[in-house]
């Protein structure tokens, strides 16, 4: 199992940084033109781009490793490209990276959209208070979904979503969920949409982050706390890896295989060649 989680972590970072060999020499051009930066110096700013390039590309890189994890933990079939909730045959033509619910609840629906921003705002903590907007609250939503049920077939993709034999799981993934003020309801609501398209009672959504900006094993104080109970509909760090990782390979042996591969990836090395290229430019 361990081989098996190299492998994966190997090939999908392999696939990464040549993503970021090839976008490199044209994200510095721009860069170069940009006036704001013109008093750094070409070393500097070419660490500036790999890091925003690394780091923008590295999620979904990230959550095609945790997928692949979970199909390793729950089996293939607990973790399908398409989540079909509509007991019918469905013809989605769909790629092994995303994962889509299809539903005839009309996610999309605007009335449903404005019920559910009236849903989230009416369970936010009022300062003094936390959210109640945990698990056992979110059921009411199945019900409501039925209001919105047409003919038609409607997809929206998740970042994460497997059965564990017991129930289904949603998945809202960021990297650290330090969200602003704007974002943090809106993701929120898109997380609740997505549970009222699956339209189920044995269903359990969570807002998931792959590190805990506040240091693992300390209490994560993301905005999405305002919304959301915690830590009830919440996955912060290695909870979320040890939640779709096989059982015997637990946080820490992932950790040390993930730092493994990009060493012999030698990730330091592709950063200070693409770094020369640019002191020569």
């Amino acid at each position: 199992m361990r081989d098996q989680i190299k492998h994966i972590i190997l090939e999908e970072f392999s696939d990464l940084i040549e993503k970021i060999k090839v976008d490199f020499k044209k994200n510095y051009k721009k860069k170069r033109r940009n006036f704001i930066l013109s008093q750094f110096d070409n070393e500097t700013t070419a660490e500036m781009v790999f890091v925003s390039s690394f780091e923008s590309k590295s999620g979904n890189t990230i959550e095609n490793c945790a997928r692949r994890f979970a199909r390793l933990k729950y089996g293939d079939e607990n973790v399908p490209n398409i989540i079909n909730m509509t007991g019918n045959e469905v013809n989605i033509k769909n790629d092994n990276k995303t994962q889509l619910i299809a539903s005839y609840i009309d996610m999309s629906n605007s009335n449903l959209g404005g019920y559910i921003t009236t849903f989230r705002k009416n369970n936010t903590s009022n300062g003094r208070t936390p959210s109640t907007l945990n698990h056992a609250k979110m059921k009411e939503l199945v019900d409501i979904g039925n209001n919105y049920i047409d003919n038609d077939l409607h997809t929206k993709p998740v970042d994460l979503a497997f059965y564990d034999g017991e129930n289904w799981n949603i998945m809202e993934i960021k990297a650290g969920g330090d969200l602003d003020s704007s974002n943090a309801p809106s993701n929120v609501d898109k997380l609740l949409t997505l549970y009222t398209g699956m339209h189920l009672k044995n269903c359990k959504a969570y807002f998931a982050t792959l590190y805990n900006k506040n240091g693992e094993g300390r209490t994560w104080n993301g905005g999405v706390k305002k919304y959301l109970a915690y830590p009830d509909n919440f996955l912060i760090g290695s909870q979320f890896w040890n939640k779709v990782l096989p059982d015997n390979i637990k946080f820490d042996e992932f950790c040390s295989i993930y730092n493994e591969v990009l060493e012999e990836l030698n990730l330091n090395k592709i950063i200070r060649d693409l770094i020369n290229f640019s002191s020569e430019d």
